[in-house]
């Protein structure tokens, strides 16, 4: 069993780190979006990765209705072709 104080000690570091990340995710660019995908010209190419195998990856979230919807990626796709001709010559 823990002693007190070590039992206060990693609560206090648990409870760190749970406000360590629940102020990434906040930090964490939301685009609105309207109509997906057809609104994804609206999120900036800077917001956009590809992968090696062409994925293209958003670092942030959107907001579609009242949902957010995280780790998004296109590939093959017409969103994915679209992020190719908008923002593929500037990666």
């Amino acid at each position: 069993m823990c002693e007190p104080n070590m039992s206060k000690l990693i609560s206090a570091a648990a409870a760190a780190f749970l406000l360590t990340v629940a102020s990434v995710r906040a930090d964490e660019q939301v685009w609105d979006v309207d109509n997906w995908p057809g609104d994804i010209d609206l999120i900036p190419c800077s917001a956009w990765s590809k992968t090696a195998d062409g994925t293209w990856v958003l670092h942030g979230s959107i907001k579609l209705g009242a949902s957010v919807v995280n780790d998004i990626g296109v590939k093959g796709d017409a969103a994915a072709h679209k992020l190719d001709r908008q923002c593929g010559a500037k990666k």
